[in-house]
C-alpha cells in the first residue's frame, strides 16, 4: 500500500527533480508570505499587497511561454541555474534594503515583477520534465507527489520563515529564501536526460520565440478536451485561487489576527495541501479520479466561501486547510490530464499555456480584488467569487459532453484520445 503511493520514487532522475521542485517552490512560497505582508504592513492597504501578487504572477503570460519554447528546445539545466541565480540576486537585495529600511512599496513591485519572471520559467521547466522521468502509466503517482512538493511547500516556506519574520523582521526571512535557491542550483547537474529531443528542435530553433507557443494554442485547440480543462484551470485560478493579495487585510480586520497568525493560515492552506496531494497520490482507480476531479472543483469553491464566512480562528483554519487540500487535488488532476492528453513533443508549450491561464488570470484578479477591496470587505469578494465558481462548474456540468464524460469515467471521448501534432 505504501509503495503505492511513493511509486515514481523508483525512479532516480524523478528523485532528484523532485527535490528541486521542494527547494524551489519553499523559496517562493517564502517570498510570497514575506513580500505580501510587507507590502501591507507598509501602505495599511490591499491594494498594494494586491500589486506585488499581481506583479509576481503576471510574468506567467511573457515568460512561462518563453521558457515553455527554452524547456523544449535547449539544456534545461542550464535555464534552471539562471533563474535561481537571478532570485539569489533578488532575495539578497530584498533583504538588504529591509536591514536598513530602504525598502518602498513600488520598489517592491518592481523586485516581485523580476522575481516572477525567473519564477515561471522554474515553474515551466520543472513541471514539464515530470513526463519525461516516468513511465506514462505512473504520471499521475509523479503529478501527485510533485504537487505535494509544490503545493506543500506553501506549508513548510512560511512554516519556517514567520519565526524569521516575526523575531528578525523581514531581512532575515528573505535569506532563507535564498539559501533555498543556492541550494536547489547546486542539485540542479545531479539530473540527466533533461533535454527533450524532437524532429522539431531544428525548426524551432529557427523560428521567432513565439511561433511555437503559437503552435500550442493550435494544438490545444484541436483537442477539445484539452482545451476544456485549460478553460476550466483559468476560472479556477481566478475565482478560487486570487486571494492571497486580500489576506493580510481579512486576517487582520476580519479575524483580528496578528502577523504569526497570518504565517499560520498560509501554512495551513499548504497542509492542506499535503493532505490532498497524498491522498491523490494513493488513487489508481481511473473512475475515482473523475469523480475527485469534479468534486475537489466544487469543494474549492465551497470552501473558499466557508473561509470567508468564519468569524472564529479555529473555524477559519478548518477551511483553509480545506481550501488547500480541494484546490492541490484539483489542479494536480486537470495538469495530470492535460499533460497525459500531449504528445511529450509539446508538453513545454502545452504546460507553459496552463501557467500563463493559471498564473496570469490569478495575477489580474489580484490586482482587481485587491484594489477592490478598499471599498467592499475581502470577506464579500471571497464569498462572491466562490459561489461564482460553482456555478461554472454546473454549467460545464450540462453544456460539457467531454467535462460529463471526464467527471463520470475519468476517460476522455474517444476522438480526444488520438492526439495529433500542431504540424502532422
Amino acid at each position: 500500500m505504501i509503495r503505492s503511493f511513493f511509486h515514481a520514487f523508483a525512479f532516480r532522475e524523478y528523485r532528484w527533480l523532485w527535490l528541486l521542485t521542494t527547494l524551489t517552490n519553499s523559496a517562493s512560497w517564502t517570498f510570497t508570505l514575506v513580500v505580501t505582508w510587507q507590502a501591507y504592513a507598509l501602505t495599511h492597504s490591499s491594494s498594494w499587497s494586491g500589486a506585488v501578487m499581481f506583479a509576481t504572477l503576471i510574468p506567467n503570460i511573457m515568460g512561462a511561454p518563453i521558457a515553455g519554447v527554452l524547456a523544449d528546445v535547449m539544456d534545461r539545466r542550464i535555464l534552471m541555474v539562471s533563474a535561481c541565480g537571478i532570485e539569489i540576486v533578488i532575495t539578497v537585495l530584498l533583504s538588504v534594503l529591509s536591514r536598513f529600511h530602504l525598502e518602498t512599496p513600488a520598489l517592491l513591485v518592481i523586485l516581485s515583477l523580476l522575481f516572477g519572471f525567473a519564477s515561471s520559467g522554474l515553474s515551466v521547466m520543472l513541471s514539464s520534465l515530470v513526463p519525461s522521468v516516468v513511465p506514462q502509466e505512473t504520471l499521475f503517482n509523479a503529478l501527485s507527489l510533485q504537487a505535494v512538493a509544490q503545493r506543500g511547500t506553501e506549508f513548510v516556506g512560511p512554516a519556517l520563515a514567520s519565526p524569521l519574520l516575526i523575531l528578525f523582521g523581514p531581512g532575515m526571512a528573505y535569506l532563507l529564501a535564498t539559501f533555498f535557491y543556492a541550494f536547489a542550483g547546486t542539485l540542479v547537474f545531479f539530473l540527466a536526460n533533461v533535454h527533450i529531443e524532437s524532429l522539431a528542435d531544428e525548426d524551432l530553433r529557427r523560428r521567432t520565440i513565439f511561433a511555437p507557443f503559437l503552435d500550442g494554442f493550435i494544438y490545444v485547440r484541436k483537442n477539445p478536451t484539452i482545451g476544456l480543462m485549460v478553460s476550466l484551470v483559468g476560472f479556477h485560478c481566478a475565482l478560487t485561487m486570487a486571494y492571497m493579495g486580500m489576506l493580510p487585510q481579512f486576517v487582520k480586520t476580519s479575524l483580528h489576527g496578528s502577523t504569526a497568525f497570518y504565517g499560520l493560515v498560509v501554512s495551513a492552506i499548504g497542509l492542506g495541501s499535503i493532505f490532498g496531494t497524498l491522498l491523490l497520490a494513493g488513487v489508481k482507480g481511473v473512475r475515482l479520479r473523475g469523480g475527485l476531479y469534479w468534486m475537489t472543483a466544487v469543494i474549492s469553491g465551497a470552501s473558499l466561501t466557508l473561509f470567508a464566512l468564519s468569524e472564529t480562528p479555529v473555524l477559519a483554519m478548518l477551511a483553509i486547510i480545506l481550501v488547500g487540500a480541494s484546490q492541490a487535488i484539483f489542479m494536480t488532476l486537470s495538469l495530470g490530464y492535460i499533460q497525459h492528453m500531449s504528445v511529450k513533443q509539446m508538453t513545454g508549450r502545452v504546460t507553459s499555456l496552463y501557467l500563463v491561464l493559471a498564473g496570469g488570470f490569478m495575477s489580474l484578479a489580484n490586482l482587481g480584488y485587491g484594489t477592490l477591496s478598499n471599498v467592499i470587505a475581502p470577506g464579500w469578494i471571497m464569498r462572491s467569487t466562490g459561489v461564482l465558481f460553482i456555478l461554472i462548474v454546473g454549467i460545464y456540468g450540462l453544456f460539457s459532453a467531454q467535462f460529463r464524460t471526464v467527471s463520470k469515467f475519468g476517460t476522455f471521448l474517444s476522438h480526444d484520445n488520438e492526439v495529433q501534432s500542431v504540424h502532422g
